[in-house]
């Protein structure tokens, strides 16, 4: 197994140090269009022209893409073959229209065209270690992970990216950015673009820029609630519920929101209390890092009792609701007023 980083990637590819079976793991699209880039890079736009195929595996047949990988170049040196969305290397139900048999792509990657360079993009969570086709791929393919960065990584890396563009951004708003986008570098890139223009004249990006220009996602919303409820402050908690309503978002994907929240405050509690770090508990639940130091900065300072107890009740709470045993919006609220 031959793991790259995307910097070593990238200079092997100007280098002409090729593999002809690439595996490329991660669903952080910045980094996975900038992988794209640099293989198409190889070729001249007139060998692109001719030689160049990308293959969605959810919608087109492995015997279909192997016969291109199989096929000599035209006027050039190589073929250039993406492959994406392989579905079968996972263990989970994806919607797909057609059937697959990996066995084809097994025999291919043992014996590939030499004149032929396939990349296969796998954006999946977590693929499925004991099929042979994933063991092949382990073994025979270059891999690359194209995946989140965590923690100081993603912090000096943004702030590399606005120096580079003449920008500064306080600690404060960095922070604040990478919390309300679950320190996702794509849709980082997206919102920097939005507060630099902002920030045009000053190139100073500020916590207030931050809280106004970027977009807080209805689970982040709720999160306030939640927290709202937990630190017994019921007139901010009715407030916030009040704007739901307004918003017709219903109660019960609140609830079903808040029963994920504090299932999750739940077991970061427990596992920090067994002296587990937090970039070990992620990966222990496998979740976004961000989540998880959100989490366990809130779970210090609460009850584990009263946080199983108040877990017990929003569960019924949704049975009650969907089994009609009341009018879900006065549940709800019935439900805030006893934790609030």
């Amino acid at each position: 197994m031959t793991w790259l980083k995307i910097t070593e990637l990238k200079n092997n590819l100007k280098q002409g140090n090729l593999s002809n079976v690439y595996l490329i793991t991660g669903k952080e699209q910045v980094f996975i269009k900038d992988i794209q880039k640099s293989f198409k890079e190889i070729m001249s736009p007139e060998e692109r022209d001719m030689n160049f195929s990308n293959f969605d595996l959810e919608e087109v047949s492995l015997a279909d893409m192997i016969n291109e990988a199989i096929s000599a170049p035209f006027f050039g040196e190589r073929r250039l073959v993406f492959a994406e969305h392989p579905f079968f290397l996972t263990g989970e139900r994806i919607k797909h229209t057609v059937d697959q048999n990996p066995d084809l792509l097994l025999r291919y990657i043992q014996n590939p065209t030499p004149s032929t360079i396939l990349v296969i993009f796998a954006s999946y969570d977590k693929l499925d270690s004991r099929k042979k086709i994933v063991k092949e791929l382990k073994k025979s393919a270059t891999m690359v992970d194209a995946g989140q960065m965590e923690g100081p990584i993603l912090s000096r890396t943004v702030n590399t990216d606005l120096k580079n563009a003449g920008y500064q951004i306080e600690p404060a708003a960095l922070e604040m950015l990478i919390n309300k986008t679950k320190g996702n570098y794509s849709l980082i890139t997206n919102q920097l673009e939005k507060l630099k223009m902002y920030a045009m004249k000053s190139k100073q990006i500020d916590q207030a820029a931050v809280s106004e220009l970027v977009p807080q996602s209805l689970e982040d919303n709720v999160f306030d609630l939640m927290t709202e409820i937990l630190n017994k402050n019921i007139y901010k908690a009715e407030e916030l519920y009040n704007q739901f309503l307004l918003q017709k978002i219903d109660p019960i994907l609140l609830v079903a929101i808040i029963i994920s929240q504090l299932r999750l405050l739940i077991q970061v509690k427990v596992l920090s209390e067994r002296g587990l770090s937090e970039s070990t508990i992620a990966k222990s639940l496998r979740l976004n890092p961000y989540r998880v130091k959100y989490a366990h900065r809130q779970a210090r300072t609460l009850n584990r009792p009263r946080l199983q107890v108040m877990y017990d009740d929003i569960v019924n709470l949704d049975y009650q609701i969907k089994s009609g045993q009341g009018d879900k919006e006065l549940l709800f609220d019935l439900f805030i007023a006893k934790y609030a």
